[in-house]
């Protein structure tokens, strides 16, 4: 299995001292998270070039990185898909362009959040051990802004700033129509391309937010979409904490979608809870056994790639780089403890 980080800053992706780091810690691939024109310069036109997407896998591949995938498109990117507004159908051109030049550039997979509002609620509070600061969500003692969507807004972002006005409510049946109005289009495409189409569960996993209906919210509702869309290229970006959020049995969960060949990528998270209360925890210091779950994996025949996310801070002067190579080496040692194949090794 692959060991991976999620790419955002661009002053992290571009300094060869922060990627000799990386390999240094045993990472082998990374995602580039929702890249803007400061690393895709052609994002200012609507959607990701092909050469612009070749630079970014070249720049990788010469740091001795291996590029996995392409993680959410930009909100106004494909607004008007999400809120079903006039233009979706170009919109809808300008992803299959991307997902085309994805293909064209090697990247295997493209990871979506098919959400109105995106992430919404949480709050940050030194919850972790040691006082750790890292998010939680808890709505009864940590009220958070649940007014309607404006409509110069979607997924946490402004798209169009002339706008105005709010929208009415959507309800979560008429946000799945929207899902599976963009699947049924976008996925001959990603076929084509062959790039896997990967969906984020809702984060936090609940029917409702802001006058939003939220589709992905259980296995249930990913098993719905793929008897919809039997395609492989249809699958789940497996993001553990929030599986485990919903309060089911994660590790059968892990075991049942893994062995449909439908996880596409896992964020490797841990968590304290579950929904309507929550805390996101160091790697080792959650609800969830990480050893019972790479072995579920395993079980299920998973061979994809691993990557920690939403990073708690701790106290120490390195930043970033002691809290990557904390959760980096905690997945290394576990898995070659339970001798689970690392990528290159």
């Amino acid at each position: 299995m692959k060991i991976a980080v999620g790419m955002r800053k661009a002053e992290q992706i571009y300094d060869a001292e922060y990627l000799r780091f990386l390999r240094q810690i045993g990472v082998t691939h990374v995602l580039g998270f929702m890249p803007d024109t400061d690393v895709l310069p052609s994002a200012k036109d609507g959607c990701w070039s092909e050469e612009d997407l070749k630079a970014m896998v070249k720049h990788y591949n010469e740091n001795g990185l291996v590029c996995e995938a392409v993680e959410n498109f930009l909100p106004r990117h494909w607004y008007k898909i999400l809120m079903d507004l006039p233009g979706k159908e170009q919109q809808l051109e300008a992803v299959k362009r991307t997902i085309a030049n994805m293909g064209k550039a090697k990247i295997p997979i493209m990871g979506y959040n098919f959400s109105a509002g995106g992430v919404i609620g949480r709050h940050v509070r030194p919850l972790g051990r040691g006082d750790a600061v890292s998010v939680g969500y808890d709505p009864v003692h940590h009220p958070f802004d649940n007014s309607p969507i404006p409509r110069s807004m979607a997924w946490g972002q402004v798209v169009d700033p002339e706008a105005r006005g709010v929208y009415p409510p959507i309800g979560r049946e008429e946000m799945r129509q929207r899902l599976y109005w963009f699947l049924e289009r976008i996925l001959p495409v990603c076929a084509d391309a062959n790039v896997r189409l990967a969906a984020h569960p809702e984060d936090p996993p609940v029917p409702e937010l802001r006058g939003a209906g939220r589709v992905l919210i259980s296995p249930q509702d990913y098993d719905e979409m793929f008897t919809a869309f039997p395609t492989p290229y249809c699958c789940v970006e497996f993001c553990q904490g929030t599986f485990t959020e919903m309060g089911v049995d994660v590790y059968e969960t892990i075991e049942h979608f893994a062995s449909q060949g439908r996880i596409a990528y896992v964020h490797l998270r841990n968590v304290r809870g579950t929904v309507p209360s929550y805390d996101e925890t160091l790697i080792d210091d959650g609800d969830v056994n990480m050893a019972q779950a790479l072995l579920a994996y395993q079980k299920g025949g998973y061979e994809g790639t691993f990557i920690p996310d939403h990073y708690p801070e701790l106290a120490s002067a390195q930043g970033s780089h002691a809290t990557v190579a904390y959760s980096i080496g905690y997945i290394r040692g576990l898995m070659k403890a339970l001798d689970i194949p690392i990528w290159g090794e």
